[in-house]
């Protein structure tokens, strides 16, 4: 009885540990909404073709790196190489959207770090400005992916998104 009494407590230990251990975080299986996966992929596009250009830099144009930076999406997503041209132009084109949203948001931001400093806080006009640009965003994103159908046509459009939903949905992060 004096062992079970002074095993007892390390029995419990062990045991409750046994069961958080086999606690898993609940991991999101659904896949993200096309608002998030077209922006990956259309910042996905902007990089490779970054890449590509820089490998055509580094060793001449139409080198087997850049080329193989320029086939990633093209041979995964099944587009023809003038489908693929669209959708570096309209990757492109968010990116510069991007960019300037980001700029305006940061400076935005910037002036109400500098008042928190002081010890005031964002005016209600900060607060407005800051969510017209969001708004303003929302709508630029969905304007590109608007321009997708428009400029890949419809086959290349069919096949650009079940390349976006059974691939690059299912890897990005989201939480509900």
């Amino acid at each position: 009885m004096t062992l079970l009494r002074i095993l007892r407590p390390t029995l419990v230990l062990v045991m409750a540990a046994s069961a958080f251990s086999q606690i898993k975080p609940q991991v999101q299986s659904s896949p993200a909404p096309d608002f998030l996966a077209y922006q990956t992929l259309f910042r996905n596009v902007v990089s490779l073709e970054s890449q590509a250009t820089q490998a055509d830099a580094a060793k001449g144009a139409g080198n087997a790196s850049s080329n193989w930076y320029r086939s990633q999406i093209p041979k995964a997503a099944g587009l023809t190489n003038v489908e693929y041209s669209a959708l570096v132009a309209i990757a492109q084109d968010y990116a510069k959207a991007r960019a300037t949203y980001i700029n305006s948001r940061d400076a935005v931001m910037a002036a109400v770090q500098t008042q928190q400093a002081a010890g005031g806080k964002a005016t209600w006009a900060q607060i407005v400005q800051l969510s017209n640009l969001f708004q303003q965003y929302l709508a630029m994103v969905n304007a590109h992916i608007a321009q997708v159908p428009a400029n890949l046509g419809a086959p290349g459009a069919q096949a650009l998104a079940n390349y976006v939903h059974t691939s690059v949905a299912a890897k990005v992060a989201w939480a509900r």
